[in-house]
C-alpha cells in the first residue's frame, strides 16, 4: 500500500516541470499541475448493520491557457509519461485547431520554486491508523441512541466519513506548494413517524483535521439530538402569517448567507455579470450590523486550507464591511476580469479530476453584541427558524425560496409550538438590509457544497438574526 505521504514519493518536480513545458511548447501560454493523494474512511450503519470502505486515490491533472481558452486533463498516472499525455492533451483542448503534433518539449519555464508554508495549526492522523473497528463503534453508539430515543423513531441511518488529502500545485508562475487536509463528519439521519405523519430529523457535525470530533459532541448525542428534532417536528403545527418577524437561529442565518449571498459573490457570476452582485462593488448594500467573511484559516473549520488548488496562499477574505460590499471569492480566472482589491485565494476543486472552481471555504456573519436568547424574548408574536434545508436561488436576482426543516412560533418571547411546512421567501441584498439585530452566539454548521457537479466542504456561520420583511408561507 501506499504510504501516507504517497505523494511525496511519487512525484518528482522535474516531472511537474516537464508537464508544464510540454503544454507551452505544444502553444500553452502557461501551465497549471495539480496533484492529489487521497484517503478515505467510511462507515455506514444502518440500523442493521455497520459496513466499512475504503479508498485510496492518487491523480494528477494539467491545466493549460492558451488565448483565452482553458484545456484541463486528468491522470491517475503521475508518472513522467502520465503527465506528459496529460499535458499534451490540455493545451490540445486549449487551442482546438492545433494538431496533435510530436516533437522535443519546449518553452521555458524556469525550475520550480518550493515555498515552505507553516501548516495550519491543526491534529492530522492518518485514517489508515485511526481503527476501523472503533468507527464502528461509534456509529453504532450514535445509531443504538437514536433507536432508543422514542418509540416513533422508524428508521435511522449513520455515516462516519474521514478524509486525509495531501496536494501539491505546479503553479503557473513557477511556484510549487503543498498542502495537507484532513476533515471528519458524522451524520445522524432519522426518520419518526404516528398517526399524523412522518418527519425527518438530522444532526451532522464536522471538523478540519482531526482535532477530536467527539471531544465536541459525543456519538450518543449525535444521535439523541437527529432523533429529538424528528419527534419535535411531529408536532407541529401549520404558519399563517404571512410578514412575521423571523428570528434565524445561528444555522439558519448561515446557510441564508451562504445560498442567497455567498454563491452570488463567487467571481465567476461577477465576472460575466450574471450575478445581483456584479454592479453593487463597494456601494452600501445592508445594515451596518452586518459584516460578513470567508476564511479558509478560520481554527479547525470543515473548509479550511492553507493553500487553495491553485496554489494561491489562503487569507481572510471580508466580502460585506458594516453592510457594504467590499469583496469576492475568486479564482484565478475570474480574478483576471475583476478589478485587483477583488482578488481572492477561492480557487477549489472536488478532486484532480476536476478544473478549479470559485468557491467558498468557511463563510460567517461576523458576531454582534446582542445574546441570542435576548433577541427572542424580546419578540411578542413571530417565527424562530432553527434550520433550513432544500431551497432555490436565482444568483441573477438574489431571490431564495428556502424549507425550514426546524421552527418554532414565539409568543411572547418564548419558543412555543413547533411549526412545520414553512417556506421563507426573500431577496439576498433587500435581506441584508433588513437585519435589525445581531446576536453574539457565533456558530458553525458544516456541509458539502455542491455547484457544477462539484462538492467540497464549507462551514457556514452566523449567530442569531432578527430579521423584518420576509414572506413567510405554510404548507
Amino acid at each position: 500500500m501506499l504510504s501516507a505521504c504517497a505523494l511525496c514519493a511519487a512525484l518528482d518536480p522535474e516531472d511537474l516541470e516537464h508537464a508544464q513545458r510540454v503544454a507551452r511548447g505544444r502553444g500553452a501560454a502557461r501551465a497549471e499541475v495539480f496533484a492529489e493523494h487521497r484517503d478515505s474512511l467510511t462507515v455506514r450503519w444502518n440500523g442493521e448493520a455497520a459496513e466499512a470502505r475504503a479508498d485510496r486515490d492518487l491523480g494528477a491533472s494539467v491545466r493549460a491557457l492558451s488565448g483565452g481558452l482553458a484545456g484541463f486533463a486528468s491522470t491517475n498516472d503521475v508518472s513522467r509519461s502520465g503527465l506528459e499525455k496529460a499535458a499534451r492533451a490540455a493545451a490540445a483542448i486549449a487551442d482546438g485547431h492545433q494538431d496533435m503534433r510530436t516533437g522535443a518539449a519546449s518553452g521555458g519555464v524556469a525550475g520550480l520554486r518550493e515555498r515552505a508554508l507553516s501548516p495550519l495549526p491543526l491534529a492530522v492522523e492518518d485514517p489508515a491508523d485511526a481503527g476501523v473497528d472503533g468507527k464502528v463503534e461509534v456509529v453504532t453508539r450514535a445509531g443504538d441512541a437514536a433507536r432508543s430515543a422514542d418509540g416513533r423513531i422508524r428508521q435511522t441511518q449513520v455515516t462516519y466519513v474521514r478524509v486525509r488529502q495531501h496536494i501539491a500545485v505546479a503553479t503557473a508562475d513557477g511556484r510549487l506548494v503543498r498542502d495537507v487536509r484532513t476533515r471528519t463528519r458524522m451524520t445522524c439521519r432519522t426518520v419518526a413517524k404516528d398517526g399524523r405523519g412522518a418527519r425527518a430529523g438530522f444532526e451532522g457535525p464536522g471538523i478540519g483535521g482531526e482535532g477530536d470530533l467527539f471531544d465536541r459532541q459525543s456519538p450518543e448525542r449525535i444521535g439523541y439530538e437527529a432523533a429529538a428534532r424528528a419527534v419535535r417536528m411531529l408536532e407541529g403545527r401549520p404558519w399563517s402569517a404571512e410578514r412575521p418577524v423571523v428570528v434565524l437561529g445561528p444555522a439558519a442565518g448561515g446557510l441564508l448567507l451562504h445560498e442567497a449571498c455567498g454563491h452570488g459573490l463567487e467571481g465567476d457570476g461577477l465576472a460575466r455579470k450574471i450575478s445581483v452582485f456584479a454592479e453593487s462593488a463597494g456601494r452600501a448594500l445592508g445594515s451596518e450590523l452586518v459584516s460578513a467573511i470567508d476564511d479558509p484559516r478560520y481554527g479547525d473549520g470543515f473548509g479550511s486550507y492553507l493553500v487553495d488548488d491553485e496554489g494561491q496562499v489562503s487569507a481572510p477574505n471580508v466580502l460585506i464591511d458594516r453592510g457594504r460590499q467590499v469583496g469576492a471569492l475568486t479564482d484565478t480566472g475570474s480574478a483576471a476580469s475583476l478589478p485587483e482589491g477583488l482578488r481572492s485565494s477561492n480557487g477549489r476543486r472536488e478532486s484532480y479530476a476536476h478544473p478549479p472552481l470559485a468557491r467558498m471555504s468557511n463563510t460567517y456573519i461576523a458576531p454582534g453584541s446582542d445574546a441570542g436568547e435576548d433577541i427572542v424574548s424580546a419578540v411578542r408574536r413571530g417565527l424562530y427558524v432553527a434550520r433550513l434545508s432544500g431551497g432555490d436561488v436565482d444568483i441573477a436576482s438574489g431571490n431564495f425560496a428556502f424549507t425550514s426543516s426546524e421552527a418554532y412560533a414565539i409568543e411572547n418571547g418564548v419558543l412555543a409550538s413547533p411549526v412545520v411546512d414553512v417556506t421563507v421567501l426573500g431577496n439576498g441584498p433587500r435581506t441584508l438590509s433588513s437585519i435589525e439585530v445581531v446576536g453574539d452566539d457565533l456558530a458553525f454548521t458544516q456541509a458539502m457544497c455542491g455547484k457544477e457537479d462539484q462538492w467540497i466542504p464549507v462551514s457556514y456561520g452566523s449567530p442569531t438574526l432578527l430579521i423584518h420583511g420576509l414572506t413567510v408561507t405554510g404548507g
